[in-house]
């Protein structure tokens, strides 16, 4: 038992009624295996073995990667989480949401967010992607079987198998909007892996005049593409009057964290 053991053990009996159960299956995961997790509202969370899920679960609860707990005393109107993945960020907020809106292309993780909000009246999901143009978009497999969150559109040699994809329908985040009848977003949550460029410079002033928060992941910028980078990116979420925060993380030069906000304008349609 190491001392971060027993840091998670702690942190994890605030929000888990099997702690100690969540900390050894990190440890002992197989592929096959599965974990419930036992939250203390009575919901279930099923973490899979082999795959990113006990990962995406440390980041959402243990380090609250997307800082849920400063808006904890908060109910959010809507929320929408692109990237979906299997739910976890999707289940958290769910709590204080009236609606979440969440999409995931990937069928296996998909089944998995069904599964995992099993319950949650509030939750809206769809087995779509998000991009910058309505269609189909292409999804390269991520090299490592377990690396279940890590399905790109754009490749990176080191990580995908360029040859190796699954093509799944996509629409826009105007689109999005509109078909949900979204008039105000508490709080859009992106995560992914290099598309949100795409998502973002593409969608109307309308759009982002309903959005008070953006948070989300940056990844490496794509080749030949000088809008592709947070620095870009942060100018243009700028010139829509989000004051943004960009948050690199430690030894990773391609990858990091961004908080967008228009904390002194209520959204509008």
């Amino acid at each position: 038992m190491r001392l971060n053991d027993i840091r998670d053990w702690w942190k994890l009996r605030r929000f888990a009624a099997n702690p100690w159960q969540i900390v050894w299956f990190r440890k002992r995961q197989r592929a096959g295996k599965t974990l419930t997790v036992r939250m203390r509202t009575g919901h279930r969370l099923h973490l899979r073995g082999g795959s990113h899920d006990h990962l995406v679960f440390r980041e959402i609860y243990l380090k609250d990667q997307y800082r849920v707990s400063r808006h904890e005393a908060e109910t959010w109107q809507c929320v929408v989480d692109l990237g979906a993945n299997v739910g976890l960020f999707t289940s958290r907020v769910a709590e204080q949401a009236e609606r979440v809106i969440c999409y995931e292309p990937i069928p296996e993780n998909f089944a998995q967010l069904r599964r995992n909000i099993e319950g949650l009246s509030n939750v809206a999901p769809v087995q779509e992607a998000v991009d910058g143009k309505t269609g189909m978009m292409r999804l390269h497999f991520p090299q490592a079987n377990e690396a279940t969150g890590q399905f790109a559109k754009y490749p990176q040699p080191e990580i995908h198998l360029p040859e190796s994809f699954i093509e799944v329908p996509c629409i826009t985040l105007d689109e999005l909007f509109d078909r949900h009848r979204i008039e105000s977003c508490d709080l859009l949550k992106i995560d992914v892996e290099g598309a949100e460029y795409d998502i973002l410079y593409a969608a109307s002033d309308r759009t982002y005049a309903r959005i008070l928060r953006i948070y989300g992941e940056y990844h490496i910028a794509r080749p030949n593409a000088e809008r592709s980078s947070i620095a870009a990116l942060a100018a243009f979420l700028r010139s829509k009057r989000f004051d943004v925060e960009i948050v690199p993380q430690r030894n990773l030069a391609d990858y990091g964290l961004f908080f967008a906000t228009q904390p002194k304008r209520q959204a509008k349609p």
